[in-house]
């Protein structure tokens, strides 16, 4: 799955249930600034680009992880 990492697949479940970036820092005891890094090179690895675009993926590709 594009070479995601372990905290990237987790980042991806919690984003799957609809907590955001400040919900996930907080959950993983980590700074918002980390979680957003995560996010960004997720999309990169996923080919994608916009402000919604990695929820998007997540709605049409529901399996991803």
């Amino acid at each position: 799955m594009k070479n995601l990492t372990p905290k990237e697949k987790e980042i991806i479940d919690l984003i799957k249930q609809n907590y955001t970036s400040k919900e996930i820092s907080e959950k993983l005891n980590r700074s918002i600034k980390t979680i957003e890094n995560h996010r960004s090179n997720i999309c990169k690895k996923l080919n994608i680009s916009g402000s919604n675009a990695l929820l998007r993926y997540l709605i049409e590709n529901p399996n991803i992880i």
